[in-house]
């Protein structure tokens, strides 16, 4: 499986979004492609999902006019993204978007640990964590334009999803217009028993990248996650994080992944989810507390297993 994504909020509206490209070859029957739009409603009341499948036969070439991947009419490029879907309801959700590739990519999971992520479950990079994007996104022929607001793109490979997981990202810390946080925490079976979670953290703040995801780090890190809320902890050898996401149920959609190998894993996602982070820096061998940073109704969440969240309809 491939998947390609990409997550913004409208900071003017609070509406959010998530827009994603798969590309599946199952084990058993043909490949195939899927296009999937969420738009989120702070309040609920034109909140979307919607996606299109279509077979194998209907994807692009690679590098087709500078698309990474094509499905049908919607493409992904290294600068620009668009597609449209509709759901079982006939409205429809349609996009496009310019960006501004980032000058280096992020990566998740420590150099050591790709080869065996990727060949074993699958693995995760973000090309662009946290860049401008100006477009528009049109739901039931209302537009909203976005103006360099700030979005990120990743890009997922692999055999199949972890036994469960929690990711979250957010860029839009008040005050902080520059800090941007990136977490990941999973869980796989080692020889058929549940490993405990490994989690991978990083937050840039005031101009610098703070990591917490190297081999060492991500041992030391703590994580509890259990749908509405992920916690963590992580630290490296100068500075510490402790924070914690939320969403309220109704301000999320669950929707079933299907994995090449016929299992299932349900993830119950939000782009208007809440977030608060304290950071902390070592001097003279104690933890001294730095800053507070907060994000209300604007930070990306999600949660995945493989059984259903009862919390959430399974929109499909």
């Amino acid at each position: 499986m491939e998947v390609w994504y990409a997550t913004i909020t409208h900071p003017e509206t609070g509406v959010g979004l998530w827009l994603r490209y798969t590309i599946i070859a199952p084990r058993s029957g043909e490949p195939y492609c899927e296009l999937w739009g969420f738009y989120f409603d702070l309040d609920n009341k034109k909140t979307f999902a919607g996606k299109r499948r279509v077979s194998a036969d209907r994807l692009g070439r690679e590098r087709d006019d500078g698309a990474l991947v094509r499905i049908g009419d919607a493409w992904l490029s290294e600068g620009h993204l668009e597609g449209r879907v509709h759901d079982e309801g006939g409205r429809a959700l349609e996009w496009s978007f310019d960006f501004e590739p980032a000058d280096r990519c992020f990566q998740h999971i420590p150099r050591a640990l790709r080869p065996r992520s990727e060949q074993h479950v699958s693995t995760v990079c973000t090309p662009n964590l946290s860049v401008p994007f100006t477009g528009s996104a049109t739901l039931d022929g209302d537009v909203i334009e976005f103006d360099r607001v700030r979005g990120s793109q990743a890009h997922l490979w692999g055999r199949t999803h972890s036994q469960s997981w929690s990711w979250a990202h957010c860029d839009s810390f008040e005050g902080h217009p520059d800090a941007v946080f990136e977490g990941l925490a999973a869980r796989a079976r080692v020889a058929g028993i549940p490993a405990p979670p490994l989690t991978f953290t990083y937050l840039r703040y005031d101009g610098r990248d703070l990591e917490f995801n190297s081999l060492k780090h991500s041992w030391r890190a703590k994580s509890r996650y259990e749908m509405p809320a992920w916690a963590f902890s992580a630290h490296n050898d100068d500075f510490k994080i402790v924070g914690a996401a939320r969403a309220l149920p109704e301000r999320m959609v669950q929707v079933t992944y299907e994995d090449p190998d016929g299992s299932r894993r349900f993830c119950a996602n939000s782009e208007i989810a809440d977030m608060a982070i304290e950071l902390f820096g070592k001097q003279q061998g104690n933890w001294r507390h730095i800053d507070s940073l907060m994000c209300l109704r604007s930070a990306h969440l999600e949660f995945g297993r493989r059984d259903p969240f009862v919390e959430v309809p399974i929109a499909f």
